[in-house]
């Protein structure tokens, strides 16, 4: 026997050695990922009655909403998924009624928006929403399709 064979094995051994925390290392990476993008007890987002998102708004929604949705998502805070139909006409008169001073504009919206808001509630309890965003989508008939995301911080 020369020996290569164990000179061979020598070396290999310590590539191994390197290899076994460098797979550890990409399976806590690769776990970290997967809980921050999952659905988690620290990210949940479920289906709510609407009347806990009215509660949590503290803001009834306006009385010719229909097709009503509501959800809720819970991380650090707490946010309600509300969408609605209303005519047109009601939703024009909904902001002035229910947050004086708020205009829908279209100027600062998302892509595929055509007005929305961003309201701050002032002083509220604990338990309810601070602020809420509001975006609207025009579609045909005079109606309109609002999405209001209150929350807290």
């Amino acid at each position: 026997m020369d020996g290569t064979c164990g000179r061979a094995a020598r070396f290999r051994s310590p590539l191994a050695l390197l290899a076994l925390p460098a797979l550890a290392v990409a399976w806590i990476g690769w776990s970290v990922i997967g809980f921050l993008t999952s659905d988690n007890s620290l990210d949940s987002a479920s289906k709510v009655p609407c009347d806990e998102a009215v509660e949590f708004t503290g803001v009834p929604l306006p009385a010719g909403a229909r097709d009503r949705r509501c959800g809720t998502r819970v991380r650090l805070d707490t946010e309600y998924d509300v969408r609605f139909r209303i005519t047109r006409k009601e939703l024009d008169a909904w902001p002035e009624s229910e947050f004086p001073g708020t205009e829908l504009d279209p100027e600062f919206c998302a892509d595929k928006v055509d007005t929305c808001a961003h309201i701050e509630f002032g002083d509220r309890r604990p338990s309810q929403a601070v602020a809420a965003d509001v975006s609207v989508v025009y579609e045909g008939g005079g109606t309109a399709l609002v999405h209001f995301e209150p929350f807290d911080v």
